[in-house]
């Protein structure tokens, strides 16, 4: 559940962003060269070893971090489908066919993501570290944080959203409360 709120989440911001680009953007679509982004800054931080990194991917692959980026790249692809189909109903197979073919043709490009977020690991945590928290996710202990994380932030984003409801209610009948008392009715 934590990784479909997490795809959920990312697609979303990164289809605003692009739609926001494009319509403000009438310019031919780039080439694949050109659609490159940027390579990021790099880090002040020395980069790791190979291994240092290898030790972190393990990481963060035991995590179950890994794992809740599985299913992104077919969210991004549906979410693109959903930007298309309204306007062209009559290419709803065709834009499946394409959509299969893209999700294949993208799944791969997650394993840039996970090895971005090995090296980050790799940056903040010494190898020793990473064997100290590696040898725990291969515990009992470990492999049960794993399986329960996903239940835990689920629960958890419920009582955030139930919590910051009333949270907000309260808010907004103080402020009612306060203008009240200045003679002001909101």
């Amino acid at each position: 559940m934590f990784a479909r709120m997490f795809a959920a989440a990312v697609t979303a911001s990164a289809l605003v962003a692009a739609t926001a680009a494009t319509a403000q953007s009438p310019r031919p679509p780039a080439t694949q060269a050109q659609a490159q982004p940027a390579a990021p800054a790099a880090p002040t931080a020395p980069q790791p070893s190979a291994e240092h990194v290898a030790i972190a991917r393990q990481v963060v692959e035991l995590s179950g971090a890994s794992a809740s980026f599985e299913n992104v790249i077919p969210a991004f692809v549906e979410q693109a489908k959903s930007l298309f189909l309204p306007t062209n109903p009559d290419l709803g197979r065709q834009f499946n066919e394409v959509g299969d073919m893209l999700k294949t043709e993208f799944q791969p490009r997650v394993n840039e993501l996970i090895q971005g977020i090995a090296v980050a690991y790799a940056q903040r945590f010494t190898v020793e570290e990473l064997r100290r928290i590696q040898a725990f996710y291969q515990s009992a202990d470990g492999q049960k944080l794993v399986r329960t994380i996903p239940t835990i932030m689920e629960e958890t984003f419920g009582r955030t959203q139930q919590w910051s409801q009333i949270v907000t209610r309260d808010l907004v009948a103080r402020f009612r409360e306060e203008f009240a008392k200045r003679g002001i009715r909101l």
